[in-house]
């Protein structure tokens, strides 16, 4: 979620004067926030530009924030561990047949067009 989130940014309005940086952003102008470039900040993340899946620090805008906080963000936790799991228990010697899979066209929702794995045998 944090490496490369299905949703990469959203628009908003401000609710009110924001001040960033000597900036003022005014009452209803509108936002976007890039929340890829967020989970990727280096002032925030060592290494960002790295995949580490036992990366201890996780907290990322994968799932929104603050009243935009997804209310499904606990279950497709539970949902996706456990897929995984099982998956990864099930699975013999996997890997990419595609390396990078091709990605679907658009900004706005990313992911995988196809991700077709091999398991199994020789490579």
């Amino acid at each position: 979620m944090r490496f490369d989130p299905p949703v990469h940014f959203r628009t908003r309005k401000a609710l009110a004067n924001i001040e960033i940086a000597g900036l003022v952003i005014p009452k209803g102008a509108p936002l976007v926030l890039l929340f890829a470039a967020g989970n990727r900040d280096p002032r925030r993340f060592i290494h960002p530009e790295r995949f580490d899946p036992n990366r201890g620090d996780s907290q990322h805008f994968g799932f929104g924030g603050g009243p935009h906080y997804c209310l499904g963000a606990s279950l497709a936790r539970l949902e996706a561990e456990a897929a995984l799991t099982a998956l990864a228990a099930r699975l013999i010697d996997p890997r990419l047949l595609e390396d990078p899979p091709p990605y679907r066209h658009g900004a706005s929702l990313r992911g995988p067009d196809r991700l077709l794995l091999g398991i199994g045998g020789a490579h």
